[in-house]
């Protein structure tokens, strides 16, 4: 049997949902859950951290999510967040 991951979510991801309306907190929380149901999905490009590590950057409507799986503890990073026009 497969563990399941939980997200985890940086300082300026929070702070951006902090500041968002209901709906859109709603539509986020919906976003994260599905990305920590599929970890390892792929997004529309990579973009690589200081570190080296790869981190998968996916549009999902007006959100841009960047993220990475931490499979050992079983978390997905989600590391940014920004809101872009549609």
């Amino acid at each position: 049997m497969i563990a399941d991951f939980c997200y985890a979510v940086d300082q300026s991801v929070l702070e951006l949902f902090t500041i968002c309306r209901q709906r859109e907190r709603e539509e986020l929380l919906r976003i994260f859950q599905s990305l920590a149901k599929e970890p390892f999905r792929r997004g529309d490009f990579v973009q690589k951290a200081a570190s080296g590590r790869e981190m998968q950057v996916k549009r999902f409507g007006h959100w841009l999510i960047t993220y990475w799986p931490d499979q050992p503890v079983l978390e997905l990073r989600i590391v940014d967040l920004k809101r872009i026009n549609r």
